[in-house]
């Protein structure tokens, strides 16, 4: 079971941006993986798009989530191995290693020490975990912290702070608009470590 796949936005973002060759993990999320699970889950894009459609999808998220919880110490080493292949085809192609390792999860895999073991990959993540985003100390590790509706002050207290934040473009979220900082259309690509510093990223509500 291979852990590290693209899809249709990593797919769309490298035919733009193509000095990168991009990765992403994509697991099932649960309680143990998403700070706020009970908020989220009932929206959360794991189910949506294309794994609305065709079941093999979440089937195949739900296998990579168990490989996780019940093999922890395999799973890690594998997603290092195919971090390593990763490099290697970029190398080969002359483009820079991207990896996102959290597609629909909120997990820290600084415990693991992927970051440190691979300095020259860029790493990056949306998380709604404020104190992990605020104290980010590795410079391959981008974070744009995420809005849910109940986070608002640290929100803004990371926003001022130069730390990015993403928000739904949706009419209640709309309030955001009459801050004075940069605003990004995220639908455009995925590769938020390329965003201007203080500035709130628009995502759109998926179906």
């Amino acid at each position: 079971m291979k852990l590290l796949t693209t899809n249709t936005k990593i797919d769309k973002s490298m035919e733009l941006l193509v000095d990168y060759y991009a990765t992403i993990l994509q697991l099932l999320p649960n309680k143990h993986f998403c700070v706020n699970y009970k908020l989220c889950i009932k929206d959360c894009l794991a189910f949506k798009g294309l794994a609305k459609i065709y079941p093999s999808i979440i089937k195949s998220r739900k296998a990579k989530s168990e490989y996780f919880i019940n093999d922890n110490e395999n799973f890690i080493k594998q997603v290092i191995k195919e971090i390593k292949l990763q490099i290697k085809r970029a190398n080969k192609k002359a483009k820079k290693a991207i990896v996102r390792l959290n597609g629909f999860t909120d997990i820290d895999f600084s415990k693991y020490g992927i970051f440190k073991l691979f300095p020259n990959v860029q790493f990056y993540d949306y998380s709604a975990d404020y104190k992990r985003v605020l104290n980010n100390k590795y410079e391959n590790l981008h974070y744009t912290f995420s809005y849910k509706g109940n986070n608002l002050d640290e929100c803004l207290h990371l926003l001022s702070k130069g730390i990015n934040i993403a928000v739904i473009d949706i009419p209640k979220n709309q309030f955001f608009n009459s801050y004075d900082v940069n605003h990004i259309n995220g639908d455009t690509h995925d590769f938020r470590f390329l965003d201007k510093s203080n500035s709130i990223v628009w995502l759109s509500e998926k179906k």
